[in-house]
């Protein structure tokens, strides 16, 4: 006969989960160590439950060990406070950076609103602003607002400008973009493009239509660090950016610095972006896509600073082939553009990604347009002044639309869904970095880009922000542990 069947053992009781937060503050400072020893012993030594845990036994350890006890490992006590309530909104899906944003009050929208005053140093400031400009950023961020800070330019040591770049690296066979049409340009080379900044009347033509290409530079130098490449460019800029607590490769709240360095680094730049410009509405584009747009509406994985370094304030050169009149010059929000010189910036709130989304798919049934993943991270419209003005009116979505001059510094919150169109012929420099206040949206689109269709330019996870902050909270932990007496350290 068949042997009887085995009775399920009964579950062990979990133990009951310890309130790591229970035990900081007052009530640490207030009892004496012997009465956190075992405590102590679990938050250092024993196998966390999950992430969360993880991070809530590094803040038990702040408050056990206060920062001026490690001062010498932490560069400050705000290098690591930020990073723990944003690392527990990321890991365990709520926290006080959620809460915070849902329950901030309406911004104020417009391109003024999001300029904010920061000490240069050709102004006699030092590294990293002030301590009440630091501040104000970091509210703004918190808020998932954009930033823009201005005059960069008088920092500069070195010509940005297009002679520069074709003196070292002319020749150079380089990938573009048509933008009207969308189509790559791969059998140019960067004087092609540089002789068009300049010079409109010498721009290459399209082969099948002979009209004069407006052309797009992305990502370049594409497979070589810009340090390694541009060494000398590279430590300009970096001494010129704002905030480098932030920006910098190695900032204390640039979460990236975190990322073992055995292991291959995501690429975040920094990396150009140049085009040409044209201030009247392009004429002979897809009529699925809005005319005018140099990148149409996206949003990505990280944070990032965009800098314009250079532009072209000449005539911008509009196509005689083109009939334009002053009407395609005036912008509903910014007035008229013919005296404008730069990019237009269309910036929009995380929080408002699922009504933009649905004016879209709406658009697209309308102009029988085929959306096979996502219409923002497939890029596939540029809002006009007709849809932002439906997004206003059908979805109460607005966003912040202004003009990046020379020298403006773009920060951009991860997630949030964004479209440029330069007005001019421009140089920007951009670069990517994680931010404790937007891990948890990295985190999220990290998940989003995995449930893309295979093959698609999103779907690998470039940026690796898991493995980021784990090594983050591994080092914070290591960096608050006490050292050990030398009894204790005979004893084991």
């Amino acid at each position: 006969p068949p042997p009887p069947p085995r009775r399920p053992r009964p579950a062990k009781p979990k133990p009951p989960r310890i309130s790591w937060r229970d035990l900081g503050g007052e009530e640490a400072e207030e009892a004496p160590a012997a009465a956190h020893e075992h405590v102590y012993a679990r938050a250092v030594k024993s196998r966390p439950r999950d992430v969360g845990e993880v991070v809530e036994r590094v803040e038990y350890l702040l408050a056990l060990h206060p920062p001026e006890d490690h001062a010498d490992q932490l560069a400050s006590a705000h290098a690591h406070a930020p990073p723990l309530a944003a690392l527990h909104a990321a890991l365990e899906g709520a926290g006080g950076t959620r809460a915070a944003a849902a329950a901030a009050a309406a911004p104020a929208f417009g391109g003024e609103a999001l300029r904010m005053s920061y000490t240069l140093r050709s102004a006699g400031g030092r590294g990293g602003g002030t301590a009440a400009e630091l501040a104000e950023f970091q509210a703004r961020w918190r808020r998932g607002e954009p930033v823009v800070v201005g005059s960069l330019d008088r920092e500069f040591e070195l010509p940005w400008g297009p002679h520069g770049f074709l003196e070292r690296f002319g020749a150079e066979q380089v990938n573009m973009i048509d933008c009207r049409d969308g189509k790559s340009v791969h059998w140019l080379t960067l004087a092609h493009f540089f002789a068009g900044y300049t010079k409109p009347w010498t721009r290459a033509k399209c082969p099948d239509t002979f009209r004069r290409m407006m052309l797009k530079l992305k990502d370049w130098p594409p497979n070589t660090d810009f340090r390694d490449k541009m060494p000398e460019y590279f430590d300009d800029l970096m001494e010129a950016l704002p905030f480098p607590q932030y920006t910098h490769r190695d900032g204390v709240l640039n979460l990236a610095r975190h990322f073992p360095p055995d292991c291959v680094p995501p690429d975040l730049g920094p990396k150009m972006y140049n085009g040409f410009g044209q201030k009247h509405a392009w004429r002979g584009m897809d009529p699925a896509v809005a005319k005018g747009g140099h990148t149409n509406l996206h949003c990505d994985v990280s944070d990032a600073v965009n800098v314009m370094v250079d532009v072209y304030e000449g005539d911008d050169g509009d196509d005689s082939e083109d009939e334009t009149d002053e009407a395609s010059l005036a912008d509903a929000e910014l007035g008229s553009l013919s005296c404008q010189h730069g990019a237009i910036w269309d910036i929009y709130r995380w929080q408002d990604t699922e009504a933009i989304l649905q004016l879209l798919h709406a658009v697209a049934r309308e102009r029988d347009v085929e959306i096979t993943s996502n219409p923002i991270h497939d890029q596939l419209f540029y809002l006009d002044d007709t849809l932002r003005k439906r997004l206003r009116d059908q979805y109460k979505v607005r966003g912040w639309r202004f003009v990046q001059r020379r020298g403006d510094a773009v920060f951009i919150p991860a997630g949030c869904p964004h479209q440029v169109r330069n007005l001019s012929s421009c140089v920007k420099v951009a670069l990517d970095f994680v931010s404790p206040e937007n891990a948890h949206r990295c985190v999220h689109l990290t998940d989003e880009f995995a449930k893309l269709p295979r093959g698609h330019h999103l779907s690998e996870d470039k940026l690796q922000v898991k493995t980021m902050l784990l090594h983050t909270m591994k080092h914070l932990t290591e960096a608050l542990m006490p050292r050990r007496q030398p009894a204790e350290a005979e004893g084991a």
